[in-house]
């Protein structure tokens, strides 16, 4: 649908006035105030997991902040990469980055890695070098063309059994993405580390079996039957994600809370 022209779109079921498209065109355009861009995969655009996008504009637009919502299911830090002449083009005052579930996801198996190269056009197989390099992209960019103080949290976790070979692999991505911001003095937010910290004690979560079941149900039960999130992601017998790869309202709101705490502090110089 991205021939016809915005006068047509912005009429079309599932329009948002929160993209960068829609900010661009003029049709969400403070008149004053912070703008924050929040960019990154499924878990920031929020339709197949809980907005914590729209939990920042509850809690913070009061304050004069708005929030531009460059989340876009199913992409990969080299997708974002992509995408970075938009969210340069907003001008936005804070930049905010959570991407890496897919690119974990996609060393699930073969099946995955293929299915990821062929839906998201990826010009090489996905791997953890190749995120370092595209994050590294993303980094260098947003501080040599824009203003924006810029922070990136960790990758949630892939399924919530801590011991399992994919959060070994979170755990391994999130230990690069420490070391690029380190290397591009970016901020990074530990949301890994905060949703571990809710897991209940004895918690026996099911097993991810990279299945796409999970995600079509728990997207039928918020869409079509109107179930929160949490209640979604209580009846799978998990306590923060939904169908393993995506965030319910209790883990939404740990990243509206880390969010929240980086964009309000006292604002710093920016390196040179």
């Amino acid at each position: 649908m991205s021939w016809l022209p915005l006068s047509v779109r912005k009429h079309l079921p599932g329009w948002r006035a929160d993209t960068p498209e829609a900010f661009l065109a003029g049709v969400s355009r403070p008149a004053a105030g912070r703008l924050v861009v929040c960019a990154g995969d499924s878990n920031t655009q929020g339709q197949v997991s809980a907005s914590y996008v729209t939990l920042l504009g509850q809690r913070l637009g009061r304050l004069g902040y708005q929030f531009v919502n460059a989340g876009t299911n199913g992409h990969l830090a080299y997708n974002v990469a992509q995408r970075l002449d938009e969210i340069v083009a907003c001008r936005p005052d804070v930049v905010t980055l959570l991407v890496g579930t897919n690119d974990v996801n996609s060393q699930f198996d073969d099946g995955w890695r293929r299915r990821y190269q062929r839906d998201q056009r990826l010009p090489v197989a996905p791997s953890l070098p190749w995120y370092r390099e595209n994050v590294a992209t993303i980094f260098e960019r947003l501080r040599r063309d824009t203003p924006a103080r810029v922070a990136v949290l960790e990758i949630p976790m892939l399924g919530e059994d801590l011991g399992s070979r994919m959060n070994d692999l979170v755990r391994a991505y999130n230990a690069a993405l420490h070391e690029v911001a380190a290397d591009h003095g970016v901020a990074v937010l530990p949301l890994y580390d905060r949703l571990c910290e809710l897991l209940p004690p004895g918690h026996a979560p099911p097993p991810y079996a990279g299945e796409l079941g999970p995600i079509a149900r728990a997207a039928v039960a918020s869409q079509v039957l109107g179930r929160s999130w949490d209640a979604i992601s209580d009846q799978a017998g998990m306590a923060l994600l939904t169908d393993h790869l995506h965030l319910n309202d209790r883990a939404a709101a740990v990243v509206a809370d880390l969010v929240s705490g980086f964009i309000v502090q006292r604002e710093e110089p920016r390196r040179p």
